[in-house]
Order: C-alpha cells, then sequence, then structure tokens
C-alpha cells in the first residue's frame, strides 16, 4: 500500500480506473469480494487499490456536446473528481462501480 506521506508535489505515479480487476476484461458480478481475485488480477501491478461507485456525470450545457465531462466517484469516504475529453470517460455511467489503481513511479 503506498505511503502518502511519501507522495510529494512533483512525484510522477500510474493512476488508473478500470471496472474490471480480471485480466481477461471479463466484467465483474458488481460486488467487491477478494476471493472471487484467485491468480492474476490487474490490481498485482499496483500499491493501492480501491473500489467506488460513480455518483455523478456532469457535461458542459453551454454547447449541444459536450466538450468535457466530469466523473464523481465515491470510494467510501474518499470522493473523486474525474475531468476531461468526453471520449476519455466514455463508458461511465452513474451507479457503475469502478476501481481506483495507483503506483507510485520510480523516477
Amino acid at each position: 500500500m503506498i505511503n502518502f506521506h511519501c507522495m510529494e508535489s512533483g512525484d510522477k505515479f500510474r493512476l488508473v480506473v478500470a471496472s474490471t480487476l480480471k485480466e481477461n476484461g471479463q466484467p465483474d458480478d458488481g460486488e467487491w469480494n477478494s476471493i472471487q481475485f484467485i491468480g492474476p488480477s490487474r490490481a498485482d501491478a499496483f500499491e493501492y487499490v480501491s473500489y467506488g461507485k460513480i455518483y455523478r456525470i456532469e457535461g458542459d450545457d453551454a454547447v449541444q456536446e459536450a466538450s468535457r465531462l466530469a466523473a464523481y466517484v465515491s470510494f467510501g469516504g474518499l470522493l473523486m473528481r474525474l475531468q476531461g475529453d468526453p471520449n476519455n470517460l466514455h463508458g461511465f455511467e452513474v451507479d457503475n462501480h469502478v476501481y481506483l489503481l495507483l503506483k507510485k513511479l520510480a523516477f
């Protein structure tokens, strides 16, 4: 697990938001259960993994097609707002569960 006290401004890290931890990309059953991940998992390459739920999605209402979207995810006390191009947030839907995977990089 990452010691966040060791993270400093300018540190590099890899962050992935995934809908499943299964290596083959098959969907999870919608509930976290560590027993279901016997064998290799996407989580194996990361130091921190959290399971959360998308609770809100906002778009830029000033134009007909949103130029930016924001997805809000709750990880049971840790709240995240992920904002970006709609193409990068494709597939994010309210009430979907996601995994946050994080790893501090060494350079």
